[in-house]
């Protein structure tokens, strides 16, 4: 996880921040989200406005089920990631 928070930390523009959040997605595997909820599971980022859309909507779904005895290691990681990368894309809008 660290290479993909660094690579957030070094993003100058919001175009080369949603390509890191787009090459991170690439990586899941749909097994991945099955602790998820059905409705929580289909993630995708069409530009910078999912960013914070997709740190909600999975932050949502993680609520839901971190109390289960289920994996939610892989979930809890999207939470942080995107809530890194949404962090990141305040900081972009406020330096331009």
């Amino acid at each position: 996880m660290n290479a993909w928070f660094k690579d957030i930390d070094r993003a100058q523009t919001r175009d080369e921040l949603v390509s890191h959040a787009r090459d991170y997605l690439s990586l899941l595997h749909p097994r991945e989200l099955d602790a998820l909820p059905k409705e929580y599971r289909e993630l995708t980022l069409d530009g910078e406005a999912d960013i914070p859309r997709l740190r909600e909507k999975l932050s949502d779904g993680y609520a839901r089920v971190r109390d289960a005895e289920v994996e939610t290691e892989k979930i809890r990681d999207l939470v942080e990631y995107f809530s890194r990368a949404s962090r990141r894309l305040g900081e972009l809008d406020a330096s331009h």
